[in-house]
């Protein structure tokens, strides 16, 4: 499960050195559906329909994270 989070980017793996935080690893990333469906507590989610808007919604906010990452590293 720890994998998968880190790999559908909801998780993002980071470290800090001298007070600068880095990525240490940018995923491909996996839809984060594969991620959610899998456990009990988003079972909302899916249950009685899928939450179609709910999980774009999460979906996009990990885009726009990893998109600033990505300009962040290229201003950097």
């Amino acid at each position: 499960m720890a994998k998968l989070a880190v790999e559908t980017g909801l998780w993002p793996l980071k470290e800090a050195i001298n007070g600068e935080i880095i990525h240490t690893y940018v995923p491909k990333r996996k839809p984060v559906e594969d991620y959610l469906k899998l456990q009990g507590r988003f079972r909302h989610l899916f249950e009685p329909t899928v939450q179609t808007e709910a999980i774009a919604h999460i979906q996009a906010r990990v885009n726009t994270y990893w998109e600033d990452v990505k300009k962040a590293e290229q201003t950097g």
